[in-house]
Formats: C-alpha cells, structure tokens, sequence
C-alpha cells in the first residue's frame, strides 16, 4: 500500500473535523465577552446602590404642648400639613406680660435621629428669629440643645437646618425661642417637618 495514499485519505477528513469555522468561533468570543461585561455591570450597579444613601422620610410631629394656645392660632396648625395655616405669638405689650419665652413641644411618635429640620414662618425680626431646637426622653424633659437654628425669614421656602449625625435617637423635640430682648415680635410658624431614615416614619 502507498503511504502517501494512506496518508492523503485520512487526514483532510480529520482536519475538518477538528476545526470549528471561525465565524463559529468569533460568534462565542463576543458571547463571553458580553457576558462578563453583564457580570461587570451588575457588580458595578450593586456597589453604587449600597453606596447611594437611603432617601429621607418626611415626618411631621404631633404638637402636643406650647407656650401659647390662642383662638384661631392653636399650637396644632405649625404643623398640620397646611402651610396657610399656622401657631401664632403675637407682639405686643400684653405678650410681653404673658410670657417671655416661645416654645413648641412635638412628639416624633417613635424615638428617631432626624437628619434635618425644616421650618416654615415668618417673625417680625430682622434676619429671622434665633431658634433652639431641643430633644428629651420625656415630653416634660429635661431638654438638651440639638442645633440653633436662624428661621422663620418667611413664606416663600422653608429653611433647612441640618441635624448633628451623631444624634442620639429622641421620640420629643422642642423649638426655643428664648426672650433675648425680642418677647414682644410677633412670631408665627406655619409649618415643621424632619428628615428621618426611612424606618423612622
């Protein structure tokens, strides 16, 4: 028998056998290259997602106690959700005999950190007025100061304050308006709400 015989039979046959075409093989190529940019992609978007920060719950307290509680401006309307509407310490001579302190005593409902207070008023101050917020375990206290807050400089947005981040958790909080010289300005709140991790609403 001829060897170059034997040799021509057999080996163009097992050639093509063992030899994939190349679009075959450049077809499998960009499916694994493709797919481990899926895998590259959905790494990346879990880490951004870990990485972005909870959006913030808006909770707005209960008022359940102030310094003043007149007809048709009870301590309730700062902050029942309607921003017409609102707690109101007029000027004047006879507010300066009544009091001179302002505060707001607000319930949380459960102990929370807020991240920030929002407050909406306005006070007949030049620059605002010189608030105090204070939290307590206690609705009667004793109150410690969270953060001094220059707001109520009017209707048209509210200031934001923000809150210490080490914050200790509180279910009550209190806004302070010390007398200072200024018991007689007129103040009204309209509207207060706090920023709070989601499982704090």
């Amino acid at each position: 028998r001829n060897p170059r015989n034997q040799h021509s039979n057999t080996h163009p046959h097992m050639h093509k056998c063992t030899h994939a075409p190349r679009s075959l093989v450049m077809l499998l190529a960009c499916a694994s290259a493709a797919c481990h940019a899926s895998r590259l992609f959905a790494r990346g978007a879990a880490q951004r997602s870990q990485e972005q920060p909870a959006e913030p719950a808006f909770v707005r307290p209960a008022v359940i106690s102030a310094s003043h509680n007149l007809t048709g401006y009870a301590p309730e309307r700062a902050a029942d959700g309607d921003a017409s509407t609102y707690w109101l310490v007029p000027g004047g001579e006879r507010m300066e005999r009544m009091s001179h302190d302002k505060w707001l005593v607000l319930d949380l409902g459960r102990a929370a950190a807020p991240r920030a207070l929002s407050l909406l008023g306005t006070a007949s101050t030049v620059g605002g007025a010189r608030v105090t917020l204070q939290r307590a375990a206690s609705p009667r206290g004793p109150w410690r100061t969270v953060a001094h807050v220059r707001g109520l400089r009017g209707l048209r947005a509210p200031t934001r304050q923000p809150l210490p981040a080490d914050l200790s958790p509180s279910r009550y909080f209190r806004l302070y308006m010390r007398r200072e010289g200024h018991a007689s300005f007129r103040h009204a709140i309209h509207d207060v709400c706090f920023e709070c991790e989601e499982d704090a609403a």
